[in-house]
C-alpha cells in the first residue's frame, strides 16, 4: 500500500479573513477520493494564532469560524485521520505579550510588532501556555495526534531562564564568541535539556490521549539523528524545499526507512516550495513520490489551506495528479510484505552534526551533512543498491548488509565501534573515507593503518581503475594525511600536485597531478577476523557533494567492485541520475530505478523546476542470484535478459521518471 497523508499549512497574517467561505465536507471528501488516509491541521500558527476558539491562547483576530474543528469532524466522517499542528518555539502573539518569553539572540531578543517571533520553551511559555492548550486541544477535539514545529527553539538562547539554568548547572556564562571553551559544556547542556523537553510533552500528550501519534518536526531526523522516546512515535524528514527535490526525497527515505518507528517524507506541492501558490509540475511531484514510496515510508505531501476554509484550485490539481502517480505506481511497486535489500549500508553518526564534543548541537546542521549527502549521492550515482542508518539503529540493521561506509565521520560511539569490530570478526566489509573515526578520544586502532596529525596536501589525485573510460587521475580535493602501515596492505597510491605544498595555490586554481605517484598510500586495505577493513585517505564525499565531480562517479564503481566483488544489485551506464532501491521477496526481487536527471534550478537559492524527462538512455540492471530467473519484467511487460557467469543482465532504457524490474527465480 502506498500511504499518501496530506499537510495544510495555514500561517497566516493578522489582515487575512479566515473561514469566511468554507466546505469542509468537499475538502474532506477531495482528500478520500485521492487516497489520502492523514491530515494535519493547524491548530496554532508560527504568528501566534490560534485557528479554534481557544481561551489560552489568541483566536485569529479575522477568524469567522472554527476552522480546526470543521476540518478535524469533516475527515474523520470520512474516515481520514487529523492531526493537530502545534508551533513549538515560534509564537508572535505570547512573546508580543510576554516579552519575557521571547527566545535572546546574540544580539538581543527578535521582537516585532507583526509576524512570527521566536520563543524559548525554557521560560514560563511551555508550562503556562503550551501545555494547558495542548490539554485544551485534547479536550475539545481529541485529534489523533500532535505535528510540532519547529525545533529552533533548541538553539542558543541567551534569555533570563537560560542563562540562570546553565550557570545552575555549570558554573559558567552562556558563550558567545567561538574561542570560548564553554561551547562543548553549553551543547551538551542544550541537547540534555532539548531532548528530555521533547519526552516530557510527548509523555503528557500520551497520558491525555493514549495511542496518540507525536512528532517533532526533523527531530530524529538526519539533522539530529537521535534514538526517541517512546512518547514520540513518528518521524518527520523535511529537507529544505530548495535544491534538488527527488533525490533530498530518495535520501530521507532511505535514512527514514532505517529508524525504529515509522516516518514521514514530507516534500510540498508548490513550484517555491511553501513560498508561493504555484503548483509544482506533475513530473516532479511523480519524482518526490518514487523516491518515497520505494522506501516504503509515507508521503506526506505539504501544501495549504485557502483561508477561507476550503480547497484552493491548486490543491484540487495536486490531489488530482497524486490519485493517477499512486494508482500507476501501486499497479507495479513491490507489496508492504516485501523487505528492504540494500546490500551497501551508509552510516551517519551524532558527531558529524553536533561535533565530536556536541558543541555545534543543534546550530547551523545542515552544513556539517554534505559528507552524509555526498556519500548517498555519489554511491548512489555509482549504481549501488544502499541504505542510510543512524549508529543508534546500526545493530537491529545489519542482515544482509554486504558494506558499511563510514563518511568523513569524526567520532563514534564505543558501542558502535563494537559492533562494527564484531561485524568485521564475521566476514562484514566496512570502508571508511575521509578521516579516522575517533572512539573514546583516540583514532579507531584496528584498521591496520594510522594517520599523520597534521595534512600533507589539500588536494590529491586518484589514479584511474584499469576498466575506467578515461586513464587520468581523478581530482579529490580537501585535507589529505600521511598514513603510515599497520598490518594493511596499500592498494592505491596518492598522487601528489605538481611541485606545490600544503595549503599554495597557483593564483584562484589548484596545482595538475604530479607525473609519478607518491610513496603515500590512499586506500588500503586489512584483513580482520574473517572480514576486511577498506581505509580511503581523500574526502571523496564531501568533495562530491560540493562540486559533482563525474570521474569521481566512475572511481567510485570502481572503487566497490575492489571492496564488494559480487553484489546482488548494480547498475552500470550512464553515470548518476537514476536512484536503485532493491526490496524482495522469497521467490523475487524488485529493483525500482528513480530517475533523478531532468531538473532544472533557478534562483540564488536553487529552485527546482522539473518540466519533461531528460532524453532516453541506456542502463543495464545486474542481478545475482544462486537461482535462475523464470521471467523478468519491467514495468508489468515482458523484457529481454541474458545470463553471464550467475548474473542476470537485464537492459533497461531510461525515459520515464521511474520504472520497476521484477525478478522472479525458480
Amino acid at each position: 500500500m502506498l500511504t499518501l497523508a496530506w499537510h495544510f499549512d495555514f500561517h497566516s497574517h493578522r489582515s487575512v479573513r479566515i473561514g469566511h467561505r468554507s466546505d469542509y465536507p468537499g475538502v474532506a471528501a477531495a482528500l478520500k477520493d485521492a487516497g489520502v488516509e492523514e491530515i494535519i491541521a493547524f491548530a496554532k500558527c508560527h504568528n501566534g494564532f490560534s485557528y479554534y476558539p481557544t481561551r489560552l491562547s489568541t483566536p485569529h483576530p479575522l477568524m469567522k469560524e472554527d476552522v480546526f474543528g470543521g476540518l478535524v469532524r469533516a475527515c474523520r466522517h470520512e474516515g481520514i485521520s487529523p492531526l493537530a499542528y502545534v508551533s513549538f518555539g515560534i509564537d508572535g502573539e505570547a512573546a508580543r505579550k510576554h516579552p519575557d518569553w521571547a527566545q535572546v539572540h546574540a544580539n538581543g531578543p527578535a521582537l516585532s510588532p507583526d509576524w512570527f517571533i521566536s520563543v524559548c520553551p525554557f521560560t514560563a511559555y511551555t508550562d503556562e501556555l503550551m501545555l494547558p492548550q495542548i490539554e485544551e486541544i485534547i479536550k475539545a477535539y481529541r485529534p489523533d495526534g500532535f505535528f510540532f514545529d519547529t525545533m529552533g527553539s533548541l538553539r542558543t538562547c541567551y534569555c533570563d531562564v537560560c542563562r540562570r539554568d546553565f550557570r545552575a548547572a555549570h558554573g559558567q556564562e552562556i558563550p558567545r564568541d567561538e574561542p570560548d571553551p564553554n561551547w562543548p559544556a553549553y551543547g551538551a547542556f542544550r541537547r540534555t535539556r532539548g531532548l528530555a523537553l521533547i519526552e516530557r510533552v510527548g509523555r503528557f500528550i500520551q497520558q491525555r490521549l493514549p495511542g496518540a501519534r507525536v512528532g517533532f518536526n526533523q527531530i530524529g531526523s538526519a539533522p539530529y539523528p537521535e534514538k526517541m522516546p517512546a512518547s514520540i512515535t513518528r518521524l518527520t524528514l523535511d529537507p529544505p524545499t530548495y535544491g534538488p527535490q527527488s533525490r533530498s526525497m530518495g535520501f530521507c527515505a532511505a535514512y527514514g526507512a532505517s529508524a525504529d518507528r515509522p516516518a514521514d517524507v514530507m516534500p510540498t506541492i508548490f513550484n517555491q516550495g511553501w513560498g508561493d501558490w504555484s503548483l509544482a509540475t506533475a513530473r516532479r511531484m511523480e519524482k518526490v513520490a518514487a523516491a518515497a514510496w520505494a522506501r516504503n515510508v509515507r508521503l506526506y505531501m505539504g501544501d495549504r489551506l485557502h483561508p477561507e476554509g476550503r480547497l484552493d484550485a491548486t490543491t484540487a490539481t495536486a490531489l488530482r495528479q497524486m490519485k493517477d502517480i499512486r494508482r500507476r505506481m501501486a499497479a507495479e511497486f513491490p507489496p508492504d510484505s516485501a523487505l528492504p535489500d540494500d546490500e551497501v549500508l551508509i552510516l551517519h553518526s551524532r558527531s558529524t552534526v553536533y561535533g565530536e564534543d556536541l558543541r555545534h548541537f543543534a546550530l547551523n546542521l545542515g552544513d556539517r551533512l554534505a559528507p552524509l549527502h555526498g556519500a548517498h549521492r555519489l554511491l548512489g550515482d555509482a549504481g549501488t543498491s544502499l541504505g542510510v542508518c543512524a549508529e543508534a539503529f546500526l545493530s537491529a540493521r545489519l542482515r544482509g548488509i554486504g558494506l558499511i561506509v563510514l563518511p568523513e565521520i569524526p567520532a563514534l560511539d564505543p558501542d558502535t565501534d563494537a559492533v562494527l569490530r564484531l561485524y568485521v570478526e564475521n566476514g562484514g566489509r566496512v570502508l571508511i573515507a575521509g578521516g579516522i573515526p575517533r572512539v573514546n578520544g583516540a583514532p579507531m586502532n584496528w584498521l591496520g593503518v594510522s594517520r599523520a596529525e597534521t595534512p600533507w596536501q589539500d588536494h590529491i589525485y586518484l589514479p584511474a581503475w584499469p576498466a575506467m573510460s578515461h586513464t587520468l587521475p581523478v581530482l579529490a580535493r580537501g585535507a589529505f594525511h600521511r598514513l603510515t602501515l599497520a598490518g594493511a596492505e596499500g592498494i592505491v597510491p596518492a598522487i601528489q600536485p605538481y611541485d606545490l605544498a600544503y595549503g599554495v595555490r597557483m593564483g584562484w586554481g589548484i596545482c595538475p597531478p604530479a607525473a609519478e605517484p607518491s610513496p603515500h598510500p590512499a586506500l588500503t586495505r586489512f584483513r580482520y577476523g574473517r572480514g576486511e577493513v577498506w581505509y580511503l585517505e581523500a574526502r571523496l564525499c564531501s568533495d562530491y557533494a560540493a562540486g559533482g565531480n563525474w570521474q569521481q562517479v566512475e572511481w567510485a564503481a570502481g572503487l566497490i567492485e575492489q571492496v564488494l566483488p559480487a553484489p546482488r544489485a548494480a547498475l552500470s551506464g550512464a553515470p548518476g541520475n537514476v536512484e536503485l532501491v532493491c526490496r524482495r521477496a522469497p521467490d523475487r526481487t524488485w529493483a525500482i530505478l528513480i530517475n533523478h536527471g531532468g531538473e532544472e534550478y533557478f534562483g540564488p537559492r536553487g529552485w527546482p523546476r522539473a518540466l519533461e524527462a531528460q532524453p532516453p538512455y541506456d542502463l543495464a540492471l545486474k542481478l545475482r542470484d544462486a537461482r535462475k530467473p523464470l521471467r523478468v519484467t519491467c514495468n508489468g511487460a515482458d523484457v529481454r535478459f541474458q545470463v553471464r557467469d550467475g548474473v542476470v543482465i537485464v537492459p533497461v532504457i531510461m525515459d520515464a521518471p521511474w520504472k520497476v524490474i521484477q525478478a522472479q527465480w525458480q
